[in-house]
């Protein structure tokens, strides 16, 4: 993607986007088979005067680095099996961006991104951290996954984009204690804030 075609649009190819999503209906098939939960990132300071310029790099960023992360900590055979982070709303006036994804990997991601930590990199009190999640996710909390997050490497490309993210000050993380049903705002009744339960961990 080049500038003009992040800033005005000029040169997308319809083909190739509309093609793969033609290609890619698979995956809501996937959807349908998976257990899905909420999690609901939100970023500090909305702008909601003005357009939502950082859009689309915070959308890739999110995405991808989902995905990255599956990759370096999963197993092959798990990361074939493992479904993709779905996108469901963002609030414009609240900063607040709703996904939905298998509770395992959205824990890890949800930890580690609250934590402001890149594929790597350790996570301090990480017994304490899992026994508290536990808690209130029970099986969902697979230490494993977390032992592999730390040990893993990424390319320097990864940790560039996580730091600009990081940039943009992620203000809470929430992820819902029960599956989705398909009524978000029911769901919604569940989210557990990582932040503050991770807080309770350095106390």
């Amino acid at each position: 993607m080049d500038i003009y075609e992040y800033w005005i649009g000029r040169n997308v190819n319809y083909r190739d986007y509309w093609e793969a999503y033609d290609a890619g209906q698979g995956y809501k098939m996937k959807f349908e088979s998976m257990t899905s939960h909420i999690i609901e990132i939100e970023f500090e300071n909305p702008t909601i005067d003005l357009p939502l310029f950082n859009q689309e790099a915070i959308y890739k960023t999110l995405k991808g680095y989902y995905h990255d992360l599956k990759k370096y900590c999963l197993s092959e055979s798990e990361y074939g099996s493992a479904g993709p982070l779905f996108l469901y709303e963002i609030n414009r006036g609240s900063g607040i961006w709703t996904f939905l994804g298998e509770l395992p990997y959205i824990l890890l991601y949800g930890t580690t991104l609250t934590r402001e930590k890149i594929i790597g990199q350790r996570l301090d009190n990480m017994e304490k951290k899992l026994k508290i999640m536990k808690e209130y996710f029970g099986n969902g909390i697979r230490p494993e996954l977390y032992d592999s997050f730390m040990k893993a490497k990424s390319p320097r490309e990864i940790e560039s984009a996580v730091e600009r993210l990081f940039q943009e000050r992620i203000k809470d993380i929430r992820i819902s204690e029960q599956p989705f049903n398909g009524n978000i705002e029911e769901t919604r009744q569940t989210l557990i804030s990582l932040n503050e339960k991770l807080d309770e961990s350095v106390e």
